[in-house]
């Protein structure tokens, strides 16, 4: 009964944050083509390397505390112990934040260094960073509570809030339309930010009594900072194949392949779901139940299912995808089958990865990283001088396979969970299969059948979770009609 109910809340949750994602995609689908008539691409390309500096700065200056706060939220349910949790792990990111803000502010208006951006745009940035820092903070705390309505709602606003500055701002600032881009996100950051902190102002409360939280702060950060060089670690793990590109082939081949990965994207609506819900839901199971393992055993599963199914359909409809984007980027078909690893082996492993997280074995994400990466490069060496673009998504694709491995093995040393790996190397060899040919071979009658032979060995492997998912959305289908 408690499983069943745990299952149904899980997809509650995921449903709404789901449905938070999809609108804020449309939000963008339909502004986002006015906003890049009106700005200048060269703007826009500054303001997305704004928006890179300030991705980069909060992973570091968090010093993987945000993974702690995670870690040890469920420790105890009193409001004490959290806000006393929260503040040992916002405190000294805050602090560090606004030194190295002075120390780049002072340098930018000195001139002593010249940075890409001008002293007002570098002011801008610092100010940025710090909002993003403590909303780092404040949206993990949303997820922790399950405030799934609250954290649709936020990215709505955020979109919202972004658009409502940025029009009149373009217009305003005619010949500086970077300044409006970055003061428009700013805007949108500190709307959010408030937001949030004022729903969840009882956690946010100044917290008289420090001992609430027994645990040292040097365990906190023990537990976090491996997350900084782990994290770098994957930033160059996704980079490495536009790299090689840059390195090995044209400008041309880079742009068409980036054009892939935007299909991808439409993973995200259940990437970005699953990922926001996963980790806190498991992190609580965990520390309310230490023995039992059904739980992390039905999320994979579920998960597989659903993550294979959308790849594999992907893949079959590749041809009509890029067909949207016009016939300058036809080749992107040919690399899509393989980038469908990265969304689904990733994922996957969230739910598998578990083991590190509760035995505090951060150090092993650094392992993880490490060898996917290597996997990567080495993959990216031989193939891209040979095959261009399909070379680096199969050697993306491979490496995310490793990835998985990796996470899966290292975790189960710690904490074992039987997820019947057999069954899931097995769907995995053949859509492995059934991403070469569509790699090499243009769509025909094989495609259609690999396709409905890979779901049909998916549908046998997991029967019986297919069987509860269909049975659960007729029931929720129902229940609608009902209403």
């Amino acid at each position: 009964m408690e499983q069943k109910q745990q299952k149904q809340s899980f997809l509650k949750h995921f449903t709404i944050i789901g449905g938070g994602t999809v609108i804020n995609m449309l939000l963008g689908l339909l502004t986002e083509p006015i906003i890049t008539r009106l700005v200048d691409p060269s703007d826009n390309g500054k303001y997305g390397i704004f928006n890179m500096y300030s991705s980069l700065a909060v992973m570091v200056l968090c010093i993987g505390l945000d993974q702690a706060l995670v870690r040890y939220y469920y420790e105890k349910d009193s409001d004490d112990y959290k806000r006393s949790l929260l503040s040992k792990c916002v405190v000294i990111p805050i602090l560090l934040c606004l030194a190295v803000s002075g120390i780049v502010m002072a340098l930018s208006i000195s001139g002593l260094v010249k940075f890409k951006f001008n002293p007002l745009i570098m002011g801008i940035l610092c100010v940025f960073t710090l909002f993003q820092l403590i909303y780092r903070f404040s949206l993990l705390l949303v997820r922790l509570e399950y405030k799934s309505k609250l954290y649709s709602l936020l990215n709505i606003i955020h979109k919202l809030m972004y658009l409502a500055a940025v029009f009149p701002l373009i217009f305003l600032f005619k010949h500086n339309h970077v300044l409006a881009l970055v003061i428009s996100t700013t805007i949108a950051s500190f709307v959010c930010l408030f937001t949030s902190i004022a729903a969840n102002r009882r956690l946010w409360r100044p917290q008289t009594d420090k001992s609430a939280c027994e645990t040292p702060r040097k365990e906190l950060m023990r537990f976090g900072y491996p997350y900084i060089l782990s994290m770098g670690l994957a930033t160059l793990f996704a980079a490495i194949d536009k790299i090689s590109l840059d390195i090995y082939r044209t400008d041309h081949e880079i742009g068409v392949y980036t054009s892939a990965i935007t299909l991808i994207n439409v993973f995200a609506i259940i990437q970005t779901t699953f990922n926001t819900l996963w980790q806190p839901m498991s992190v609580e199971h965990y520390t309310k139940d230490k023995e039992d393992r059904s739980f992390y055993q039905q999320g994979n599963q579920l998960i597989t299912i659903v993550m294979f199914f959308i790849g594999l359909s992907l893949i079959l409809f590749k041809d009509l995808f890029v067909y949207i984007l016009g016939s300058k980027y036809r080749e992107a078909a040919t690399i899509l089958p393989f980038l469908c690893f990265n969304p689904i082996m990733y994922t996957i492993s969230e739910t598998t990865v578990s083991g590190l997280v509760f035995k505090k074995k951060s150090m092993m994400q650094i392992v993880v990283s490490a060898g996917a990466c290597a996997t990567n490069i080495i993959g990216n060496m031989i193939l891209v001088p040979r095959l261009g673009g399909r070379g680096a998504a199969i050697s993306t694709g491979i490496s995310y396979i490793v990835f998985f491995t990796l996470r899966t093995v290292l975790s189960n040393r710690y904490f074992y969970v039987d997820f019947k790996l057999g069954r899931f190397y097995t769907l995995t060899f053949a859509v492995v299969l059934y991403s070469f040919y569509n790699t090499f071979f243009k769509f025909g009658i094989l495609t259609i059948v690999g396709y409905i032979a890979c779901v049909a060995l998916l549908v046998v492997l997991y029967f019986d979770s297919v069987k509860w998912g269909i049975s659960y959305i007729i029931k929720a289908v129902k229940k609608v009609l009902h209403k």
